[in-house]
């Protein structure tokens, strides 16, 4: 069977497309991070 050069069986990812989720997961954290103690500190003074 004849399979395309694109094609291939490996499984898993790669290390760029781990390096690339992690990189994306740090900057969601760095903006989602400070909302949150923010709006906790809020809620704190509301008291």
């Amino acid at each position: 069977m004849l399979l395309p050069k694109f094609v291939s069986n490996d499984k898993g990812f790669t290390l760029v497309e781990l390096i690339m989720v992690i990189v994306i997961i740090g900057i969601l954290a760095s903006i989602a991070v400070p909302k949150f103690v923010n709006l906790s500190d809020s809620a704190e003074r509301a008291k």
